[in-house]
């Protein structure tokens, strides 16, 4: 079967594919359009078959209809438009039950802890007291007897103790693994990097710390991508683009939040950075972006020089995450219009 004919095949054309038929028909769809098997690969293709997800099924039938290829950022681009927030909800729903709850319970364990340390220090103070009294002997072993019930309740309570640390290692075990599920929903496959999804969680969260209007934006874009896709393939593109974002990351600052929210496109949050500051980390990176010589693996060939290009904006007092965006985003349009691979600030 050519791929063309695959392509016919697989097309939902608006009814969902029923039965066990899915799984194999998923893994045949990816294997013909050359995409890995990842989990959010096959969670797109999966919502493409079942009829579930109209979204995505048009998107899809719209892209086949163009000719256009259906390329792991296309795939990803679906996740996180359409499937990653109902993640992240399930995630921060079950994570915050499960908290709730173990927090309770851990709460309740150690409430009964200290009142029965407290039962049994009240016990010795009372026999205390009748032992220097003159009432009777079998008033005291009656206390004396309260008291090693005490003491038994005492022991099972260490055990009690014992499992209440268990859970505790437990819970912070599954919280652990709760947050490693929502990272992995608001991240970008290709890169490691945020996508767009953990864009708008985290910076959001970061310019709420900012009372005093303190970061800065840059918003970056590899210069002449399509020919880079055109002359050596998207395997090659997707290198460069693996090489930029990692150029990126290492020369920014730890506070800073780098994502990849486009094909080849990527914006940097600095916070506490001023204007000046900004210029000097994005000029460092356009350089060191220039100077990087990739030679193709398989067949030794050098791919040609890549060079990228940056806005730059300080955020005012009045801007959200949108504005100080667009405002890093014309620079960046002044940038490509100037000629490319350059820095340019915001008014």
């Amino acid at each position: 079967m050519t791929t063309s004919e695959m392509e016919s095949s697989a097309t939902p054309m608006n009814a969902a594919v029923r039965g066990d038929d899915v799984a194999f028909r998923v893994i045949d769809f990816l294997f013909a359009h050359c995409l890995s098997t990842t989990p959010v690969h096959y969670a797109v293709v999966h919502a493409y078959f079942d009829g579930k997800h109209q979204e995505i099924s048009a998107a899809i039938d719209g892209q086949l209809a163009a000719g256009k290829p259906l390329d792991a950022f296309f795939v990803a681009e679906l996740y996180e438009e359409h499937l990653a927030a109902e993640a992240i909800r399930r995630y921060r729903g079950v994570g915050t039950d499960v908290e709730r709850l173990l927090d309770g319970l851990m709460e309740s364990l150690r409430t009964a802890d200290q009142g029965s340390s407290e039962y049994q220090a009240s016990l010795q103070e009372n026999i205390g007291s009748i032992g220097r009294s003159n009432d009777a002997l079998h008033i005291k072993q009656v206390a004396k007897s309260l008291l090693e019930s005490a003491l038994k309740a005492s022991e099972t309570n260490a055990v009690l103790k014992k499992n209440l640390e268990t859970a505790d290692q437990e819970a912070r075990q599954l919280r652990g693994e709760l947050e490693r599920h929502r990272r992995e929903t608001m991240t970008d496959p290709l890169t490691g990097l945020l996508n767009r999804r953990g864009m708008e969680v985290e910076m959001a969260r970061v310019l709420s710390e900012d009372a005093e209007g303190g970061a800065s934006m840059m918003v970056l874009d590899i210069d002449h991508f399509k020919r880079i896709n055109d002359t050596y393939g998207h395997a090659v593109g997707d290198v460069v683009i693996r090489k930029v974002a990692q150029t990126v990351k290492r020369l920014i600052p730890g506070s800073a939040v780098p994502v990849r929210y486009g094909g080849e496109e990527f914006a940097v949050l600095l916070p506490q950075c001023s204007t000046e500051q900004a210029r000097g980390i994005a000029e460092t990176i356009r350089d060191t972006v220039e100077k990087l010589r990739l030679v193709r693996r398989h067949d030794k060939m050098a791919i040609s020089q890549f060079t990228i290009s940056i806005g730059v904006a300080k955020r005012g007092l009045r801007d959200d995450m949108e504005s100080l965006f667009q405002r890093a985003d014309k620079a960046l349009y002044e940038a490509k219009t100037g000629g490319r691979n350059r820095v340019m600030l915001a008014a």
